[in-house]
């Protein structure tokens, strides 16, 4: 008892440390960690992934090695990578040099996309490789086509106040409006429907199912049913004390900074430095994930749909096992 009375009095100086933490991707953080990994990307069907720093460092990790093979440096802070296995390039949004296309086999920068004095927090690429998009931090809405000499799409005048945030797998691209978001057809240039649902896109599945954020809370929209399920949150926030080697449980609900969809489950990582584990259908909480010693920065889903891969803001790296045969 006597430990939890002195854990929570300083308890505010580590919430406010947390805080400063977890909008690695809305601003630039030249004073973090350089080593805090902020994106992760497969580069094969599972097992092996390349993740980027803040120091502008992009580093090849393997499953089971405990140690990063460098890949490559571009001198510049890096807040997002995604990879096309297609044509084997890699995109990575930088600081000041706005988005580098870098070719894998050569290991080498063939193009930069100006963002004039801008960076783009989450680059999302199409399932085909044909289609580059994100918002920039001024705002600023950005469609590449990049089989057409990396020409830029406008949107609509009358979707200039929504924010490109996603693709679906068909290539629609995703606007977040007002307390909707829209899926809009870039090829005909027409909306194909609009979904009045609130929140921030953490993930969306193949199905268009949405896993949505808001502060602590989260909600599972599912496309089929058109319904929203109820507000969830992490139960509480296990605090690791290292001269104890124990782990006391908080019941304080911090706020959720990334999340992904499976086929069958929800993963939801938050300041808490956990992973929680959620069935789709039903909303229950299967499993917490603890390895992790910092705030969880990026997760991505494997190719082949088997593993779910998850990074923070020390430099950790997690790969997760997920049955394909298990629901």
């Amino acid at each position: 008892m006597g430990k939890r009375i002195i854990f929570l009095v300083v308890l505010q100086a580590i919430l406010s440390s947390c805080e400063q933490k977890i909008t690695i991707k809305e601003a630039a953080f030249t004073t973090i960690n350089p080593l805090s990994y902020t994106d992760v990307t497969y580069t094969s069907s599972r097992d092996t992934v390349l993740v980027s720093t803040f120091n502008g460092r992009i580093a090849e990790r393997i499953n089971g090695q405990e140690k990063e093979k460098l890949w490559l440096n571009l001198a510049d802070e890096i807040y997002s990578i995604t990879y096309d296995s297609n044509s084997h390039i890699l995109y990575a949004s930088t600081l000041n040099s706005g988005v580098a296309v870098i070719d894998v086999k050569k290991k080498r920068v063939i193009h930069y996309l100006n963002l004039e004095g801008s960076w783009i927090p989450n680059l999302k690429l199409s399932l085909d490789g044909k289609l580059l998009v994100g918002r920039s931090s001024d705002r600023k809405n950005h469609i590449w086509d990049l089989k057409n000499h990396y020409k830029p799409i406008a949107l609509p005048d009358s979707l200039s106040n929504y924010s490109v945030t996603e693709i679906s797998k068909s290539g629609s691209i995703l606007l977040k409006g007002n307390g909707s978001y829209i899926f809009w057809n870039p090829l005909k240039l027409a909306i194909e429907r609009e979904v009045k649902v609130k929140g921030n896109l953490a993930a969306m599945d193949a199905s268009n199912n949405m896993l949505l954020f808001n502060d602590t809370h989260f909600q599972y929209y599912n496309a089929i049913t058109d319904s929203l399920s109820p507000k969830k949150q992490h139960q509480d926030w296990p605090y690791y004390i290292k001269e104890q080697n124990e782990i006391i449980r908080i019941p304080l609900q911090l706020g959720l900074t990334v999340g992904q969809l499976s086929e069958h489950y929800i993963f939801t990582a938050g300041i808490d430095r956990s992973i929680r584990k959620w069935h789709k259908l039903n909303g229950e909480h299967i499993e917490d994930i603890l390895k992790h010693k910092a705030t969880v920065s990026a997760m991505a889903i494997s190719p082949n749909a088997s593993q779910l891969v998850s990074v923070d803001l020390k430099g950790g790296i997690v790969f997760y096992e997920m049955p394909l045969s298990k629901k």
